[in-house]
């Protein structure tokens, strides 16, 4: 007889914002997730940030999940911070975006 035990999966949305955010759209919660977890990069908050950050909020609450909300110091603490089943949004100009990719791929390949 084998029993396979497997860890239960949990998915959280990530939003990732860049210090040249333009505020995306934080989508609804979707089934399956747990979580919605907002990582600023950069202090103090530009006005975009603090937007998409309360409306995060918001979502959270409506689809009754948790919420959570990090700030932290570069595009290299992104990638602790997001699992393989995380649904990922970034809201970075061009440049910023490419640094947190980079950070992101060097964590896979890790």
């Amino acid at each position: 007889m084998t029993i396979v035990a497997s860890a239960p999966t949990t998915r959280k949305t990530v939003l990732v914002l860049g210090r040249s955010a333009t505020g995306i759209l934080v989508p609804e919660t979707a089934d399956g997730d747990e979580a919605i977890l907002v990582l600023a990069i950069g202090w103090p908050l530009t006005d975009p940030q603090r937007a998409v950050l309360e409306a995060a909020e918001d979502a959270a609450r409506r689809g009754r999940v948790v919420f959570d909300a990090q700030l932290i110091a570069s595009a290299e603490g992104v990638a602790a911070l997001v699992g393989s089943s995380d649904r990922l949004m970034i809201d970075a100009g061009g440049r910023e975006a490419r640094r947190i990719h980079r950070a992101l791929d060097r964590s896979v390949s890790a």
